[in-house]
C-alpha cells in the first residue's frame, strides 16, 4: 500500500473504530442516565425513601469503580475488542434483574451488573484512539464519544419516557437488554485494537509485571491532583443527570412523567453540540489544564442562583440546569489530560485508576445527596425546595474543592 492509500485508510479505520465506541458509550450513558428519569415513579410503586433511591443511583457508580482497575489490566492485557465484547454481554443479565425486580435490592443488583458491562467503554475508547489519531486530535475524538454519550442521555428522557408509556418500565429493561448484545457484537467485528492489528505492546506482560506498572501508576506524581479533580467533575454532573434531576423536577415543580422528561430532554441535548466545543478548546488554547478549570468554574456559576434560592420560575432552573450540562464535555478533556500524563504501556492502568475516583466519587455524592434529601424532606410526601438547596450547595462545594487541589497537577499540553 503507497502512502496516498495509506491516509484514506488509516482515517477510514479511525472512523469505524469511533462509530463503534460512539454506539457503545451512548447505551452506556443511557443506562446510566435512566434511573434519573424513573426514579420519582420507581420510589411511589415500589415505596422506596430517598436515602435507598440515593444507594440505587450511586450503586452503579460504586460496582463501576470497584470494577474499574480490573478492567483497566483487561484492557491493556487483552485489548478494548474483546474486553468490552465480553463485558457488554453481563448487561443481559442486569437488565433481566432490574426487569424482574420488586424492591430495591434487586434494582440496586441489576444497576450493578449494567455498571460492569458499561465499565470499560469511554477508557477504552480514549486509549484506543490514542492510538488511531494523532495526538493533537485525541481530544476532538473522544469529545466525540462523549458527544455520543450525549444522546445517550437524550435517549433516557422524552424517548424513554414514551417507550415506558407504551410497554411499562419493566418492559422497557426487557428491550434494552438487546442493546447489550448487539454492543459485544458490533464492537467484535467492527473494530481493531490498533491500525496495523497487531497485539498491544503490554499484551504480553506477565501478571507481576501488570502489577507491576499499576504500583507506577500509584506512585505517578500527577495522580492525586487528578483524583481530586476525577472525583468530583463528573460525579456532580450524574448527580443531577442521574438522580435528583427528575425528582427535584417532580417535587418543587410538580412535573410528571412526560413533562419533566422534557426538561431533561432540553439538559442533555445542548451538552451534545457542546461536547464538540469543548473538545476543541484544548486545541485552541493549548490547555487541558486551564480549559478543565474555567468549565468547572462554569458549573458552579450554574448551580449558585439553585442553590441560593428554592423559588424560581421554572423558565430559569430550567436555564441554569441547561447551563450547567451544557459542561458535561469537560470530562473529555479531563479524561485526555489524565491519558497524556502517563507512558502509553499505563494508558489503560491510568485511565482505569483516575475512572475508579470517578466513580467512586459519583457513589458518594448520591449517597450524600440521598440522605441530604431525606434528612431534610422529613415525613413530608415530596421534598422541599431546601432540600435541593442544600444538593446544589454540596455540589458547589465539592467543584470548589476538586479544582483547588487540581491547579497542582503539570499541564498537558496538546503542542510542546
Amino acid at each position: 500500500m503507497t502512502a496516498t492509500t495509506a491516509a484514506p485508510a488509516a482515517h477510514s479505520g479511525a472512523l469505524r473504530v469511533l462509530l463503534c465506541f460512539c454506539f457503545a458509550f451512548a447505551v452506556s450513558m443511557l443506562f446510566r442516565a435512566a434511573n434519573g428519569l424513573m426514579a420519582p415513579e420507581l420510589m411511589a410503586e415500589l415505596a422506596i425513601a430517598p436515602a435507598r433511591m440515593g444507594f440505587i443511583g450511586g450503586v452503579y457508580f460504586l460496582a463501576f469503580g470497584l470494577a474499574m482497575i480490573p478492567a483497566g489490566l483487561a484492557l491493556d492485557r487483552f485489548g478494548p475488542r474483546l474486553t468490552i465484547s465480553v463485558m457488554s454481554l453481563v448487561g443481559i443479565a442486569g437488565c433481566a434483574i432490574f426487569a424482574l425486580s420488586y424492591g430495591w435490592i434487586g434494582l440496586s443488583v441489576g444497576r450493578a451488573l449494567l455498571a460492569l458491562a458499561c465499565v470499560g467503554t469511554l477508557m477504552g475508547a480514549v486509549a484506543t484512539m490514542a492510538r488511531w489519531v494523532p495526538a493533537e486530535r485525541v481530544a476532538f475524538y473522544v469529545a466525540a464519544v462523549s458527544a455520543a454519550g450525549g444522546v445517550g442521555n437524550v435517549l433516557a428522557t422524552t424517548p424513554l419516557a414514551w417507550l415506558i408509556g407504551w410497554v411499562g418500565w419493566r418492559g422497557a429493561y426487557w428491550v434494552l437488554a438487546g442493546t447489550c448484545l448487539a454492543i459485544a457484537l458490533v464492537m467484535w467485528f467492527g473494530m481493531r485494537d490498533r491500525p496495523d492489528g497487531k497485539p498491544l505492546d503490554s499484551a504480553g506482560e506477565s501478571l507481576s509485571s501488570v502489577m507491576a506498572g499499576l504500583r507506577d501508576v500509584m506512585r505517578h506524581k500527577s495522580l492525586w491532583p487528578l483524583v481530586a479533580i476525577q472525583f468530583v467533575v463528573y460525579p456532580a454532573q450524574a448527580t443531577i443527570a442521574s438522580l435528583w434531576g427528575g425528582p427535584y423536577l417532580n417535587d418543587v415543580y410538580g412535573l410528571g412523567l412526560a413533562d419533566r422528561s422534557w426538561v431533561l430532554l432540553a439538559m442533555t441535548a445542548i451538552a451534545v453540540p457542546f461536547s464538540f466545543l469543548i473538545g476543541s478548546l484544548d486545541q485552541r488554547f493549548n490547555s487541558r489544564k486551564r480549559v478543565v478549570i474555567a468549565l468547572v468554574v462554569v458549573m458552579i456559576v450554574a448551580l449558585l442562583p439553585l442553590a441560593l434560592h428554592g423559588d424560581w420560575p421554572l423558565w430559569f432552573a430550567t436555564l441554569a440546569l441547561c447551563l450547567f450540562s451544557a459542561t458535561g464535555g469537560t470530562i473529555a478533556v479531563l479524561h485526555t489530560h489524565v491519558r497524556f500524563s502517563f507512558p502509553e504501556r499505563l494508558a489503560g492502568r491510568g485511565l482505569a485508576t483516575l475512572n475508579t475516583a470517578v466513580m467512586v466519587g459519583a457513589y458518594f455524592m448520591n449517597q450524600a445527596t440521598g440522605f441530604l434529601v431525606e434528612l431534610l424532606r422529613g415525613d413530608a410526601q415530596v421534598a422541599p425546595p431546601l432540600a435541593y438547596q442544600a444538593v446544589f450547595g454540596w455540589l458547589i462545594v465539592s467543584l470548589l474543592a476538586g479544582i483547588w487541589f487540581y491547579r497542582l497537577v503539570p499541564d498537558a499540553r496538546p503542542r510542546a
